[in-house]
């Protein structure tokens, strides 16, 4: 988003006798502060996108460091709300009222923004912010921008979305991961090669679904460092979620299945997730299968099934990591006793030229 400012330019004269003229601050007009906000995309796709797919609003703290002041000011006081203009088509990102940049080319302001939909940072700072404690809800969202360093004015034009051509640069970064996990059971049904019009179906549910192992709790530590340079962003630095050291993981539990389908359904629909490593993350159910020949039912099995989550497929997903999604594929063929999982990685925001990893499925043998 990107947004034009034009300067009043006043030209020091240079007069016969070598007298100058002073350029008066004072007159210089009044320019409101505005925010030019997108979030992230990997690297290997150009440009950024527009935030409006995650929040139509921000939360953001102003320092402000003005000439002839020592202490550093909290210009927005505890915080302000940026909102956009426009839901759909926003020309602006604005508090909820005028601020106006500081007179003297001396002052400066550092913004420090983020977005949390369930709760806020535990530390605010101008070198910190951090999530102490955090729970993950699965409908969660946390977005940190990097940090903008010694603005004076709105000449932030770099992400050029939507309608928004100039303010200050915001660029978000997701904290979460997103999991899905969908199944289909194929074939469902087959034909009898000796017996004209009589053929065996199966009927598949997976009933008692969980991951163990998983932790939905942690810390977020970010930190940064005033980079000197007027006018310029810096990325915060982190090591990821720190998760407890103590308690049991919690992981995640979900409903039985209806009867699978040759069709892929969710057995999980997205949800968020907290990233981290999968060493102790297991999948398990129980594969409910009943075998019928000419509409009668002939078996009943129940298979308790269990795979660690970190060795599906030939490249492992070992981890889940932020900004990232992660989808599991469970696909059961009845006829061969085979259940496979292939799992696939996929960026936070996706489009037609959204890269896919796909990993080698997996199998385990019932």
């Amino acid at each position: 988003m990107k947004k034009y400012f034009v300067f009043l330019g006043i030209a020091a004269l240079t007069l016969a006798a070598c007298s100058k003229t002073e350029i008066d601050e004072t007159a210089i007009p009044d320019q409101k502060i505005e925010f030019n906000a997108a979030n992230y995309v990997p690297q290997t796709r150009a440009g950024e996108v527009s935030l409006l797919g995650d929040t139509k609003f921000f939360s953001s703290k102003a320092y402000l460091h003005a000439e002839g002041v020592t202490a550093v000011q909290d210009y927005f006081g505890d915080k302000e709300t940026i909102t956009a203009n426009d839901n759909t088509n926003p020309s602006a990102w604005l508090p909820s009222h005028d601020y106006y940049w500081p007179k003297s080319k001396n002052s400066y302001i550092n913004f420090v923004s983020w977005f949390d939909k369930k709760g806020a940072p535990t530390t605010i700072s101008e070198t910190s912010l951090a999530w102490a404690g955090r729970t993950i809800a699965t409908d969660d969202n946390i977005m940190w921008a990097d940090e903008a360093w010694r603005f004076n004015n709105n000449d932030g034009a770099i992400y050029k979305k939507d309608a928004v051509s100039a303010g200050v640069p915001t660029l978000f970064h997701h904290a979460l991961a997103k999991l899905t996990i969908k199944a289909k059971c194929d074939p469902v049904e087959k034909d009898d090669s000796q017996v004209a019009g009589k053929k065996t179906t199966w009927e598949v549910t997976l009933e008692d679904i969980k991951i163990t192992g998983t932790f939905n709790e942690g810390t977020l530590t970010l930190t940064n460092s005033d980079s000197n340079e007027a006018a310029k962003t810096k990325p915060y630095e982190t090591t990821g979620w720190v998760l407890p050291t103590t308690g049991t993981a919690p992981g995640i539990t979900m409903n039985n299945t209806s009867v699978l389908t040759k069709d892929l359904v969710d057995v999980l629909a997205e949800q968020s997730v907290l990233p981290q490593t999968l060493d102790n993350a297991k999948l398990e159910f129980k594969l409910h299968i009943i075998a019928k020949y000419d509409s009668k039912k002939v078996s009943e099995e129940k298979i308790d099934m269990s795979v660690k989550l970190n060795t599906l497929g030939t490249t492992a997903i070992t981890k889940w990591e932020m900004n990232t999604k992660y989808v599991y594929n469970i696909i059961i063929n009845p006829e061969t006793d085979v259940v496979k999982f292939d799992p696939a990685v996929i960026p936070w925001v996706e489009d037609a030229n959204a890269p896919t990893y796909n990993v080698p499925a997996g199998q385990i043998n019932s």
